[in-house]
């Protein structure tokens, strides 16, 4: 049995060896992926992240050659309810580094947009500004509630860099009273500017971005569909130079669906050519929402995960879940990460996906409906469909999640397929490329 990579080394240290019982029947954990490549059978715990060279066995009893497999869990017995031991081992470690106060605030200064995207995932939305009355409760709230730790500041919207005035103003605040902090931002782009880049540098302690582009020029133009005529499309991609050059690390989310897929290969040269520091950028192209909770986006994810070497072609590290950092993660978003989202009239949500019934206060009252807030973010509700997924433990148990991709499990086989072989590949460097691995499970 060869070890291809270890187990995650935070449950390494939290999660004794399992205990052999003679007389147990041990079966296949939900959470293995058996695959094989080039004709070798391997074995992958989403769980525990450990990956061995193994074929398992249909069912197996202590004493029987197994004891290794049932010992790192590869093997449960046949009555085990893996979901609720999932949950239990997430909230083990989410109470083991737990904080006291709040560590992040996704703040959105505006719902305004100087981008008239044909998807956006906010039309119809009231496009809200912050008053100067708000941002300087905002100010306090963050005062009374941050944890003693570095914050954390999130600058999303709308577009956020619409207004500079108001992120200035928070920075500004938290730094006079001396409290450290970082910021990163999702933005479209299009309005960084050199001043813009140096508020970034030297007061808003920026450490990274989130660009949103979609595709080649052509496509970035009839989507966009900015309220100024200019060239926009080179302004951003220069803009994304400028951010690298100055080491801020910059991710581009690139969105696609078939409509724009032809072109992705101009776009990327296109920031070949534009980029000189790409060590600083990542790039990942992720559908529509209304492809990935639509019918039809399954030959798209498929599209996306032979594409990852046409990033790497061009020199920039794809990201997200084009390459699984298959780390075991007990906070998988902002909800379940204790953080909190502040929207431009001073509401208080749990995620910069929900609807207004989510609101559970204000930056004036605090949180007004404790329960609204708990319900949110509970990790012992896991949807149905979910609860016997392989795939659970790369995923979120909140059963009020507002995602919902129509082929989740099949996306995430993809991903993690493409994963695997590439390890197995790394770890056996004479052999020549492998085939495309076979899920067996």
């Amino acid at each position: 049995m060869n070890e291809i990579r270890k187990p995650d080394a935070v449950l390494a240290r939290l999660i004794l060896p399992q205990k052999l019982q003679p007389g147990i029947l041990y079966i296949p954990s939900q959470f293995v992926l058996p695959f094989s490549v080039n004709g070798r059978q391997y074995v992958f715990h989403m769980l525990t992240k450990q990956c061995l060279e193994a074929e398992l066995p249909n069912s197996a009893r202590v004493g029987e050659g197994f004891d290794p497999l049932i010992e790192a869990m590869f093997l449960v017995p046949e009555d085990r309810d893996e979901c609720k031991y999932y949950e239990s081992v997430s909230n083990m470690i989410r109470l083991f580094g737990k904080k006291n106060g709040i560590p992040s605030y996704t703040i959105l200064p505006t719902l305004a947009c100087n981008a008239r995207c044909v998807y956006c995932y906010e039309e119809g939305m009231k496009q809200a500004t912050m008053t100067p009355e708000i941002t300087e409760q905002t100010i306090r709230y963050i005062l009374e509630t941050r944890t003693k730790e570095p914050v954390t500041l999130k600058w999303f919207g709308g577009e956020p860099l619409l207004c500079p005035e108001t992120i200035d103003r928070i920075c500004g605040a938290l730094r006079d009273a001396d409290v450290p902090f970082q910021s990163t931002i999702i933005t479209n782009g299009s309005l960084l500017t050199a001043e813009i880049l140096d508020k970034m540098l030297h007061r808003w302690n920026l450490v990274f971005t989130q660009i949103s582009m979609d595709g080649a020029e052509r496509d970035y133009i009839a989507r966009k569909r900015y309220s100024h005529n200019s060239d926009q499309y080179h302004f951003v991609m220069d803009a994304v130079s400028r951010l690298s050059e100055a080491g801020i690390h910059t991710s581009i989310r690139c969105n696609v669906d078939e409509e724009n897929w032809d072109g992705i290969p101009q776009f990327l040269n296109d920031l070949k050519q534009f980029v000189a520091h790409k060590e600083h950028v990542s790039l990942y192209l992720s559908p529509l929402l209304q492809v990935r909770t639509g019918e039809n986006d399954v030959a798209l994810w498929e599209k996306i995960r032979a594409a990852r070497h046409l990033i790497v072609d061009a020199g920039f590290q794809p990201h997200g879940f084009m390459d699984p950092a298959m780390k075991f993660r007990a906070n998988r978003c902002l909800s379940d990460g204790g953080g909190v989202v502040i929207c431009p009239d001073g509401g208080l949500f749990p995620c910069e996906q929900c609807p207004e019934q989510n609101r559970y206060g204000d930056v004036f009252n605090g949180v007004t409906n404790e329960k609204a807030r708990y319900d949110f973010c509970r990790t012992d509700r896991t949807r149905e469909k979910c609860r016997k997924c392989p795939f659970l433990p790369e995923c979120t148990s909140f059963a009020s999640c507002p995602w919902k991709d129509t082929h989740c499990r099949e996306m995430h086989e993809l991903f993690t397929l493409d994963f695997l072989k590439r390890l197995v590949d790394c770890q056996n460097p004479e052999r020549e490329p492998s085939d495309e691995p076979d899920f067996s499970c």
